[in-house]
């Protein structure tokens, strides 16, 4: 497998608890890939840069190995590397 679908890796990884709550979040702008936004469907491959927002928490992650099945969070951990830690947004910030 070379390439994954975000909605799927996000899930695999444990970002979201369920492909349709990803696929949503993705769909609301909340998640991004190079600062563009994307579609469930945008294929993920290692090296790649995605940047997660969740409330006023904003986190981004480069992938390091994709996968589509769900497993244990040890297993979840090493599908990706924090390049940030996880942030809170100031009241002025744009997105």
């Amino acid at each position: 497998m070379d390439a994954v679908r975000i909605d799927k890796f996000l899930w695999a990884a444990r970002f979201y608890k369920t492909r349709a709550l990803a696929q949503a979040e993705i769909e609301a702008g909340r998640v991004k890939v190079d600062g563009a936004r994307v579609k469930p469907a945008r294929p993920v491959r290692p090296g790649l840069v995605i940047e997660l927002r969740r409330g006023q928490t904003r986190r981004r992650i480069e992938v390091l190995d994709i996968s589509d099945q769900r497993g244990g969070a040890p297993q979840a951990q090493l599908l990706y590397r924090d390049i940030d830690p996880p942030e809170r947004l100031g009241l002025f910030d744009e997105d």
